[in-house]
């Protein structure tokens, strides 16, 4: 919520944020599958996705996952997921050098994710996550950020609320 150390544009974004919220009833639904996001191999045992205002890891606990591999094997393989960064999809009006996006309570999880089809032939990993997220976070990117100290007035927010979260996600592994 915004407060008196606010400024006048983090209140507004804050007052948008809130209404977005209401109108949505507290759920954010975002479609990830229109254009399959490319999930790169970043170890033996995790893929990152990134795409506009999307950064997402994928995590497995066998390293001799392949493009041929089968559903059940990503499956039973699964570790985790970290949502690192997602849209918030028709919140209007806030200015461009903010960046804003939904906050889980913990950085990675399995627990509500489905691994729902996997092709080998276009290497599409289908997934629905269903998950809470507890606020609503946005930043100004700084030049020149203090290790130590608070961000300078009006260059953070974070709008607290429990937010239940829908994901659909078509993953492009490549193995490369």
């Amino acid at each position: 919520m915004a407060d008196d150390q606010d400024t006048p544009e983090v209140a507004a974004i804050v007052s948008r944020i809130e209404l977005w919220l209401d109108k949505h009833q507290n759920k954010l639904e975002l479609d990830l599958t229109k254009d399959p996001i490319e999930f790169n191999r970043l170890t033996n045992t995790s893929f990152n996705g990134k795409a506009s205002q999307v950064a997402i890891t994928l995590g497995f606990k066998d390293e001799n996952l392949t493009k041929n591999s089968s559903l059940d094997q990503f499956r039973s393989s699964f570790n985790y997921i970290a949502l690192d960064r997602l849209p918030v999809p028709g919140l209007d009006g806030v200015p461009p050098q903010w960046n804003i996006y939904p906050q889980t309570p913990i950085s990675s999880f399995s627990e509500g994710v489905t691994l729902d089809q996997y092709d080998p032939n276009t290497q599409i990993l289908q997934l629905t996550i269903q998950t809470l997220f507890f606020a609503i976070y946005g930043s100004v990117p700084q030049q020149h950020r203090m290790a130590c100290g608070p961000a300078p007035k009006g260059t953070y927010l974070q709008v607290r609320r429990d937010i239940q979260g829908l994901i659909k996600l078509h993953a492009k592994l490549d193995f490369n």
